[in-house]
C-alpha cells in the first residue's frame, strides 16, 4: 500500500513539475490525491464483489454503504484531478504558459474595448 502509494505520489508530481505546475499548495492537494486513490483501489474489489445491494441477517436487504464509499471516493479524486490539472482536457487547455495569467479572448472584451 505505501509502495503503490509512493510511486503514484512520484509519477503525479513529476507529471506537474514538467508543465512547471509544481507549487506547495499543489503539494497539500496531491497528497489528498494519493491518499484518496489509494484507499479507492483497496476498497473497489471488495465494493464490486458484493455489489450495491446488501443482505441483512434477517434476509432483507440494504444500501451497502461500501459501496457509497467507493463512489464518493471516486467523485472526491475526479475533482482532486481536476483541481491538479491532471485531466486530458486540463493537460490540453492549460499549460504552465498559460497559468502565468493570459487568458484566451471572450466576448467581453469587445465590450470593454468599446467602453
Amino acid at each position: 500500500m505505501a509502495e503503490g502509494a509512493k510511486m503514484l505520489w512520484a509519477e503525479y508530481r513529476e507529471d506537474l513539475e514538467g508543465r512547471k505546475l509544481w507549487t506547495p499548495a499543489r503539494a497539500r492537494t496531491l497528497d489528498r490525491l494519493v491518499r484518496a486513490s489509494v484507499e479507492y483501489q483497496m476498497l473497489y474489489p471488495r465494493a464490486t464483489a458484493e455489489g450495491p445491494i446488501a443482505m441483512a441477517p434477517s434476509g432483507g436487504e440494504y444500501f451497502s454503504y461500501l459501496w457509497a464509499a467507493v463512489q464518493k471516493l471516486s467523485d472526491q479524486i475526479a475533482k482532486l484531478e481536476k483541481a491538479l490539472m491532471l485531466t486530458p482536457e486540463a493537460i490540453g487547455d492549460k499549460t504552465a504558459s498559460r497559468a502565468g495569467g493570459e487568458r484566451p479572448p471572450c466576448p467581453a472584451d469587445e465590450w470593454l474595448k468599446q467602453q
